[in-house]
């Protein structure tokens, strides 16, 4: 009876052994399984989050130094870029830029008849054409405000204009409307250097005190940036 107890005691306890083998197997995959989960779930988390920041993430864009200084003074809270003038300037910083990037265009602009040190946004970007032959996608076209002036981009400083109508001219703004939807342009604030006048150009933009770099003008840029970011807040609402 004995030896029978102590067989019956020897196969429950390889039994007990081997269901707990089993249960320790299914433990191991149960718990692998989990962390696979776990770990997906997480990556998803984590990308949602970087998009996120991606999209939220806000610089203004400056192409010449004097701009690009003033702007990094008046908005200590915002990423402020110099990108350099000109188109391959500006497609170089415009490359490193992330998805989703909101950017604000801050800088000079020549005009054909609006006065000097006036600050306007931007109503639509143009690039300029010369005429010689008209392609129907060549202008680029971008609408960006119901207020403000229109600036056409063009690849040399513009010295004569046969446009009657207030008129801004840069080197600049629309290479950076070309970055849409990779990136989203918000606003352009432009301030008038000159009245297509090299002269007058070098004399206003190039002095570190004048009209252009005055508190009276950037207090204008000031309130024309807050007024568009809080424009933008009420729309997300």
């Amino acid at each position: 009876m004995r030896t029978a107890l102590r067989e019956d005691f020897g196969s429950h306890e390889i039994i007990i052994k081997f269901v707990g083998t089993l249960l320790s197997e299914n433990n191991r995959y149960l718990c692998g399984r989990i962390m696979k989960h776990f770990f997906i779930i997480a990556a998803v988390i984590v990308a949602s989050l970087c998009s996120c920041n991606q999209m939220s993430r806000l610089v203004i864009l400056a192409a010449e130094e004097a701009e690009y200084n003033k702007c990094r003074e008046i908005f200590p809270e915002i990423e402020c870029i110099r990108t350099g003038v000109g188109a391959g300037n500006v497609i170089k910083a415009c490359c490193n830029l992330p998805k989703g990037t909101r950017i604000i265009n801050i800088g000079y602009a020549g005009s054909n008849n609006v006065e000097i040190g006036t600050v306007s946004l931007v109503s639509g970007t143009f690039r300029y054409t010369d005429g010689n032959y008209k392609f129907d996608d060549h202008a680029n076209p971008l609408h960006l405000s119901d207020e403000g002036l229109p600036c056409y981009t063009g690849n040399s400083f513009f010295t004569e204009s046969d446009r009657t109508e207030p008129t801004l001219y840069d080197m600049e703004l629309n290479y950076i409307a070309s970055f849409s939807p990779h990136l989203e342009l918000v606003a352009a604030v432009k301030i008038v250097s000159d009245n297509l006048s090299v002269d007058d150009y070098v004399n206003n933009a190039m002095r570190e005190s004048g009209i252009l770099t005055s508190d009276e003008v950037w207090a204008k840029v000031r309130q024309a940036v807050e007024t568009i970011l809080s424009r933008n807040q009420d729309k997300k609402r």
